[in-house]
């Protein structure tokens, strides 16, 4: 019998499938100005966020990032292996258990942040633009970073960091940013489920 952690991969995997046909907008206020995030998911993204590249001992099929999603959800790459892995407790599994509930951290209430590492009393290689943070617990990060859109692309930022909390409070002196308004919007027919609303009339 598979236990709950079984799939944590292949849930995890399912989980950005279902992402990848949505983006996000967000819309925050600043110093009396209005800032939108447009969030998107690209399939080629998974493997860095699920912590691939810390599973270097494993003999992992050969995989094309962009393809790695459809492969997990085949049975092509398996949870039994990656769990093998010799850095899979500490720096893949928390990558996976915030992948399970991105979709609803994204949707339910949550903490949002200007990201400026600097401030921190840690040192920290990652790079980013904002932070999200979970209210429900477990605490779940999640990173997010300007990319540079190509073509007609209606999005310009993507997830490039998400996990659990651990010994660090990535919360730590960050500079909090007051949440608008949420919007989910199916990409292909812009059908769009507006989340969360406190966005004064008169600025809409």
């Amino acid at each position: 019998m598979q236990d709950e952690k079984q799939d944590i991969l292949y849930r995890a995997a399912a989980v950005w499938k279902e992402l990848t046909g949505y983006h996000y907008r967000l819309t925050y206020g600043y110093k009396g100005e209005l800032h939108q995030i447009n969030l998107t998911f690209a399939p080629e993204d998974f493997p860095h966020l699920a912590g691939f590249h810390y599973l270097k001992d494993l003999a992992l099929p050969r995989y094309n990032p962009r393809k790695t999603v459809d492969m997990i959800l085949s049975g092509k790459i398996t949870h039994e292996t990656v769990r093998k892995g010799a850095q899979y407790r500490e720096l893949v599994e928390p990558r996976l258990m915030a992948l399970v509930r991105l979709k609803e951290i994204l949707e339910q209430d949550f903490d949002l942040f200007s990201y400026v590492p600097r401030f921190y009393p840690f040192v920290t290689k990652i790079k980013a633009d904002y932070l999200i943070s979970s209210q429900g617990e477990p605490t779940a990060f999640v990173f997010i970073i300007k990319e540079s859109p190509s073509g007609d692309a209606v999005c310009d930022f993507l997830c490039c960091s998400a996990f659990e909390k651990g010994d660090r409070d990535y919360r730590t002196n960050q500079r909090s940013r007051t949440l608008l308004k949420k919007e989910r919007v199916q990409t292909e027919t812009s059908n769009t489920v507006v989340l969360y609303d406190r966005l004064p009339k008169n600025l809409e």
